[in-house]
């Protein structure tokens, strides 16, 4: 069941993005871009701008690739984009058993799904836990650390759920969605009178290994795909 602060915050978020999407539009009929020809299979540059793209190099090489879209938090200690993510190497690494292969996974995390790329610090610091009603697997009260990023307890003997660290060490790039990092930026600095743009800045440099911000989640799922990404829609 989604609580009255869900709703509410799902509202604040869309607002936020129908102003930014009116914004833009009357931007470009003011002052329209330049149009800029690119060469056939170049990439946009990471240096010289605050966006790392190199996840895209990283793409390159690989024979087999799929996002997987993660636009809700879900339950950590049954996190089933994860365990779809973790499938789909198994799945690869069975099909090319004694073959040369490299299969590479993208989360796409973006709106509600956030916090699951920020690290434990962040976490404690903004009570994460508190503030999405997260539980930790193993003490069933508001996590104080990433549970996602941590090992869940297995429901069953003999099963294995695979963590965020798991993926990260299996070669997973982490896309995290900034519009959205920046509407909880923008909450949390409101509930702490704190500054906006200090508690954005220290999300973003409070991510796990492997992850990479974008300027919003579509821009993340259309760039992995157009760098030959299987769309896996959960």
């Amino acid at each position: 069941m989604i609580s009255q602060s869900d709703r509410r915050s799902r509202r604040d978020f869309m607002t936020d993005v129908g102003r930014l999407a009116s914004a833009a539009a009357l931007t470009a009929c003011v002052n329209p871009p330049p149009q800029i020809l690119a060469s056939p299979g170049s990439q946009p540059s990471a240096r010289g701008n605050e966006w790392d793209l190199s996840w895209i190099d990283q793409l390159a090489t690989a024979t087999d690739r799929a996002v997987f879209d993660w636009p809700s938090l879900g339950d950590a200690s049954d996190s089933i984009v994860m365990q779809i993510a973790a499938r789909y190497l198994d799945n690869c690494e069975t099909a090319y058993r004694g073959q040369r292969y490299e299969a590479r996974a993208v989360l796409n995390i973006r709106t509600q799904a956030v916090p699951a790329a920020l690290n434990d610090a962040m976490w404690e610091r903004y009570a994460l836990g508190v503030e999405y009603t997260a539980k930790d697997p193993v003490t069933q009260q508001p996590a104080i650390r990433n549970p996602f990023w941590h090992r869940a307890p297995s429901p069953a003997l003999g099963v294995i759920l695979p963590s965020l660290e798991d993926l990260v060490q299996r070669k997973t790039i982490v896309l995290v969605c900034d519009f959205a990092l920046g509407h909880l930026a923008k909450r949390l600095a409101a509930k702490r009178n704190g500054n906006e743009d200090e508690v954005h800045r220290e999300l973003r440099n409070g991510f796990v290994p492997g992850s990479f911000a974008v300027p919003s989640g579509i821009f993340g799922l259309a760039r992995a795909q157009n760098a030959g990404c299987a769309y896996v829609r959960m």
